[in-house]
């Protein structure tokens, strides 16, 4: 998963989004997974569909830091 984006604005809801869309993102694979379907998604911007061991592989934790 990428690390989302900072802001320097000072509206604690601004400074919550980055956290907030991972979160999305997260869930919206774990229910694509439990629903049998694909996700769209944009790698190296290209848009590809995953699904399959694609898709499970999207959802185990990566050891990228």
């Amino acid at each position: 998963m990428t690390a989302g984006f900072t802001t320097q604005r000072p509206d604690p809801d601004l400074q919550r989004v980055s956290d907030a869309l991972l979160r999305a993102g997260q869930r919206a694979r774990e229910l694509a997974r439990q629903t049998g379907t694909g996700i769209a998604v944009q790698i190296d911007g290209e848009l590809r569909i995953l699904r399959g061991a694609e898709l499970e592989r999207a959802l185990k934790p990566s050891d990228e830091g």
